[in-house]
């Protein structure tokens, strides 16, 4: 299968092993001739029944791949959030693991239902980390804190997770934003444990 000249999708069969199917042709059997199912072999006698074997199997090749999504818009949206970002004023930010419970932990703060309708500021983040791994040795230094949920600000920001609030000092999630740490909290918790466990 392969994309003919950009345009179209080719599907193409080659039999190596025409024994592993059947062809319906007479035989003879204890000197009487009879019509039965045998091995197919190689061979320009049997061009009709590769040509009916090879349009059934891509036929249901075809059909098998009509039902599957294409994930490649949501793989390039992965792409985004776990490799380092540049932005045109030379900032950057360090990838995100939406496997990773020091970010995925972030992403819940962010994401909590009480700021929806306000959307949440840099006070908000300070005291809802504030027994968290993100601020282990500053605790008691409230300025370096705030460095801190400044740095946090700026990484989910240059991602494209959230957004300033026009004219305020609030910030806000962006749709994609939502749809990245919304499925980076599910994998975590629910997904990535259920396949684990399946594979072991």
């Amino acid at each position: 299968m392969y994309d003919k000249g950009g345009m179209a999708l080719r599907v193409e069969m080659v039999i190596n092993s025409p024994e592993d199917f059947r062809v319906r042709r007479q035989v003879r059997r204890k000197g009487e001739s009879k019509t039965e199912w045998v091995q197919m072999r190689k061979g320009v006698a049997y061009l009709f029944r590769y040509r009916d074997v090879s349009r059934s199997v891509t036929s249901r090749h075809l059909d098998a791949l009509a039902v599957v999504s294409d994930p490649t818009t949501q793989v390039l949206e992965l792409d985004k959030v776990t490799r380092r970002r540049h932005t045109s004023t030379w900032r950057s930010a360090k990838a995100l693991n939406p496997l990773s419970a020091d970010d995925v932990q972030l992403f819940k703060v962010v994401m909590n239902g009480e700021h929806n309708v306000r959307g949440f500021a840099y006070a908000d983040m300070r005291k809802e980390l504030a027994s968290s791994v993100h601020f282990k040795g500053i605790r008691g230094d409230k300025r370096r804190q705030s460095a801190k949920v400044t740095r946090i600000f700026q990484r989910l920001h240059i991602h494209g997770l959230i957004a300033k609030i026009p004219h305020s000092r609030r910030w806000r999630t962006t749709g994609f934003g939502r749809r990245m740490m919304a499925t980076a909290i599910q994998v975590r918790e629910l997904n990535f444990p259920q396949l684990l466990a399946l594979a072991a």
